[in-house]
């Protein structure tokens, strides 16, 4: 199984086919935890530490973002390939946070304006990252013994008291981590993951404390497909992906009830592009994505049955990438154009009128973080002194 770990802003890919060209270009300029800007700083170098200048707010890529209300938003992701980046929106302009530790936040939750989450993976790249904002500060939070070497990839909450966190193990056969919060401390959940030469979840999404979804992928000898786990309030189970020939991977899934759920990716084939599957009650099934041959989406949001985003990239001929967004306007996915240069991690929204979407500019160590925002007419991007301004070039 080839995995790239978000060099540039993605969660996580999986390329097959013609796509393997564009993986192979990529990670030669990607960098790994504490191989760029210098030697990994200890968390005392970090904890309590200043607030950095407002011009530092897009760090090197953003990888997720939450918010609360219109003026009270999250985004993560990191710095300088080293450390952690927290930045918050507070309904004038985007401005840093200081967060303990190295590494790189996947995932984010924001439960109210006094409490959200962050995972990810700390210094080494290998141990399982958890923080929580407690309305003050960024604080750690112990992830259990038992998980061993992982990365989490995101986190869901129904309320203080249940919190969901998954990933995958980091070792060569490594195996889907679900982890839950139960308002005191967090414990590994075992699943029923199908059998395969391996297995990750990238995405979860939790409407009740009786229902929740989990998406990923198992790699089986011959391909990898992708992967979809329900929690019933008693035991997560596996529960069926429509068939693929040449397989996918699943890299995000958002939810507003229990017959309403949305999950993307990417296909792999002769047909490389984005994935978009909807759960309607009984059954997932496959649903037209307008973009995207060599192309796919790693972020979506719901508000409604009527009403989500998700957000990707695409790589046009001989071009660099370019950010992608899609509407469900609660017929049909239909493509808004989006203003940045190159990708789109996570996605969030509050209301018809107000969205937000994360990433980074390109794969290369010069990149820059980005952040879009949709009025409820058009996606504007925001400066690095955290106002709206021009996007960021590759």
């Amino acid at each position: 199984m080839t995995v790239l770990l978000g060099c540039w802003g993605i969660r996580q890919w999986r390329w097959q086919g013609a796509a393997a060209v564009c993986a192979v270009a990529m990670v030669a300029s990607c960098g790994v935890p504490g191989a760029a800007g210098g030697p990994a700083r200890s968390p005392a170098a970090v904890a309590g530490g200043p607030v950095r200048a407002v011009g530092a707010v897009l760090g090197y890529r953003l990888n997720a973002v939450a918010a609360v209300s219109d003026a009270s938003v999250w985004a993560v992701g990191l710095t300088n390939q080293v450390t952690l980046h927290v930045i918050r929106w507070d309904g004038q302009a985007w401005r840093q946070v200081p967060a303990p530790g190295d590494g790189d936040f996947y995932g984010l939750a924001a439960i109210s304006a006094a409490d959200a989450w962050a995972v990810g993976y700390g210094p080494g790249g290998t141990q399982a990252l958890i923080e929580r904002w407690n309305g003050t500060a960024w604080r750690n939070v112990p992830a259990p013994s038992a998980v061993g070497p992982a990365i989490l990839r995101a986190v869901a909450a129904v309320s203080p008291g249940d919190v969901w966190a998954v990933g995958g193990t980091t070792n060569p056969t490594g195996q889907a981590v679900i982890l839950h919060w139960n308002g005191t401390a967090w414990t590994r959940v075992s699943s029923r993951t199908p059998r395969g030469v391996s297995s990750e979840l990238n995405g979860v999404a939790a409407v009740s404390a009786t229902s929740a979804w989990a998406v990923g992928d198992t790699n089986s000898r011959t391909h990898t497909i992708p992967l979809i786990e329900h929690w019933n309030g008693t035991a997560w189970r596996p529960v069926p992906s429509p068939a693929l020939p040449f397989g996918g991977v699943l890299t995000g899934v958002a939810a507003t009830s229990a017959t309403n759920a949305w999950a993307v990716g990417v296909r792999y084939g002769n047909s490389t592009g984005a994935m978009i599957e909807h759960w309607n009650g009984t059954a997932w099934t496959l649903e037209r994505s307008p973009a995207l041959a060599m192309g796919g989406l790693n972020g979506v949001t719901a508000l409604s049955a009527a009403s989500a985003w998700a957000v990707g990239e695409i790589f046009p001929r001989s071009q660099g990438p370019r950010t992608v967004v899609e509407r469900w306007n609660g017929t049909s996915w239909v493509r808004v154009p989006s203003p940045a240069p190159g990708f789109l991690a996570g996605v969030t929204a509050t209301s018809a009128r107000n969205a937000w979407a994360v990433g980074v500019s390109a794969p290369t160590r010069n990149a820059t973080g980005i952040i879009e925002h949709w009025n409820g007419s058009s996606w504007t991007c925001f400066t690095a002194t955290g106002a709206a301004g021009p996007c960021p070039r590759q």
